[in-house]
């Protein structure tokens, strides 16, 4: 199930850049001919945080940025029902306890993630939308800073997304996630969401 999350992610990605290709042709050659069409695919950056306890206090979200953050790219093909495939590169400073040392060790963890998606506007005041979506999100591990204990990672993790977010004058978006693991308990733990447990938070601007 894990290895066909992370190639349905794949394939998905390719595909919308390939469509995102051909759409762009396809309207530069048609250009003259309607001047009333409107693209249906953006590109943009995206970058944001894991707040693992949410908050509004601007003293803690700076250090809640410190200590976790993530910036990539992003793709949206479609207005009223759309497909967000996105590519982040996350860091996160673990502070790790060891029953023979003294002290907490910082470690430093590098990760691929790979969110893909499905989303629908809910809401359109022209210069204000709102949106909500869920899809799933694979993770690999890339680093982490040298440690004198051994540490194992998972080599890939896989979550389901889901939340919402607005739009402001169709440029800039906030999206407000919730992350669980995707497993048997999927739908339990869905069933038991709380803001208390986290949330991913990210800021993005698109392109044309």
């Amino acid at each position: 199930m894990k290895n066909s999350i992370f190639t349905f992610a794949a394939i998905t990605i390719l595909v919308c850049l390939f469509s995102s290709s051909y759409g762009q042709e396809s309207y530069n050659e048609n250009e003259e001919k309607d001047s009333n069409h409107k693209s249906k695919v953006w590109f943009g950056l995206r970058g944001g945080t894991d707040l693992a306890t949410p908050t509004l206090d601007t003293d803690e979200i700076k250090s809640q940025l410190n200590s976790n953050y993530q910036f990539g790219v992003f793709m949206k093909l479609g207005k009223k029902l759309f497909i967000q495939p996105e590519v982040y590169y996350a860091v996160k400073n673990e502070q790790l306890t060891f029953l023979d040392a003294p002290f907490q060790e910082k470690v430093m963890v590098n990760t691929l993630k790979v969110p893909v998606l499905l989303g629908i506007e809910i809401i359109n005041l022209g210069v204000v939308s709102a949106h909500v979506m869920a899809g799933p999100m694979g993770s690999m591990f890339l680093s982490q800073s040298i440690s004198e204990h051994e540490i194992e990672r998972p080599k890939y993790e896989y979550k389901l997304q889901l939340g919402a977010g607005i739009e402001v004058l169709n440029l800039v978006s906030l999206d407000v996630r919730y992350s669980t693991n995707l497993n048997s308990d999927t739908v339990d733990e869905i069933k038991q969401i709380s803001l208390k447990d986290g949330i991913n938070v990210t800021l993005g601007i698109k392109f044309r």
